[in-house]
């Protein structure tokens, strides 16, 4: 049988490092099948191509943003039953590491070339009006955002290692602010917060571990804030134990849940910063895409 071609998806503003490793992943794909390589800059310039691959093996070359995009590409299209590859190119690529997928450009590849389809959550997220979009991985309120904005700013001289300094920095800085949070229609939360997650995956910011995640559920954690002088040793010890080992930390798990603010919610959505509606619903959405991970023991998300 004729070998399907690859058609790689990468993000024209990756730097140097990432173009290397976009060389290299397409290169070990090339000697297996035909590979087209297409650089995009604009989310209307990757959905116009993901719109033409109909006989090509999707595969993107990016971060957790990129995946982000790419979900919602799929889901407006009505083909998140088709398996994709990734090739993890992100500084945190904290879904590819909660899947399992090798963060080397040319074992990647190989997960490409060898691995199976499996079909893996997702978070349905809604606002009071018309917004909606689906979450690959986490979304972070309070001090998650802060950390990712100051993340962003530290990326090029810290690499993977931007996050975890960004976040002891507003660990350190940072203020807390009211939120309401229900989870499965109860109210678990109504008061000032430190940081509110809303997780699918273990980690965030790079392989920082925040918990033991539930499959099947979307987990809630909420973080209460504390005295200026005592954040950098909770930020520390979430960092090292997880946010289970820190009294501060309070956790839920549901497959509905929503957040309440008295303005603008800023969030971090799959490492993407975004402003909301005063209120967001979320809901679990099983099986939501399908991507490819390494092959094993069949297991759903």
């Amino acid at each position: 049988m004729t070998p399907r071609p690859h058609l790689v998806l990468a993000n024209d503003d990756a730097g140097s490092t990432s173009r290397r490793d976009v060389a290299l992943a397409v290169s070990r794909l090339a000697e297996h099948a035909p590979t087209e390589l297409r650089w995009t800059s604009t989310p209307d310039e990757f959905e116009e191509l993901v719109r033409d691959a109909r006989e090509q093996q999707l595969v993107v070359a990016g971060g957790d943003g990129s995946l982000h995009l790419a979900l919602q590409t799929l889901d407006g299209l009505d083909r998140t039953d088709e398996a994709i590859g990734i090739i993890p190119l992100g500084t945190g690529n904290d879904f590819a590491r909660n899947h399992g997928i090798p963060l080397d450009p040319q074992e990647a590849a190989d997960v490409v070339l060898e691995g199976r389809a499996r079909a893996v959550d997702a978070i349905e997220l809604r606002d009071d009006g018309t917004h909606r979009e689906l979450v690959a991985n986490n979304l972070h309120l309070g001090m998650g955002v802060d950390s990712a904005r100051a993340a962003q700013r530290l990326k090029p001289v810290l690499k993977r290692f931007a996050y975890p300094a960004a976040t002891a920095w507003t660990g350190a800085t940072g203020g807390s602010a009211p939120l309401r949070v229900t989870v499965e229609d109860e109210v678990v939360w109504d008061g000032p917060v430190l940081a509110c997650l809303f997780l699918l995956g273990p980690s965030m910011g790079g392989g920082v571990k925040l918990v033991d995640t539930t499959e099947g559920t979307i987990d809630v954690v909420v973080v209460e804030p504390v005295e200026p002088r005592e954040r950098v040793a909770l930020v520390r010890a979430a960092m090292r134990d997880g946010l289970g080992a820190t009294e501060e930390a309070h956790r839920w798990t549901g497959r509905r849940a929503s957040v309440q603010a008295t303005g603008v919610l800023d969030t971090d959505i799959d490492g993407e910063l975004c402003e909301h509606a005063h209120t967001l619903h979320l809901e679990l959405k099983p099986r939501a895409w399908t991507v490819l991970v390494p092959a094993g023991p069949s297991k759903t998300g």
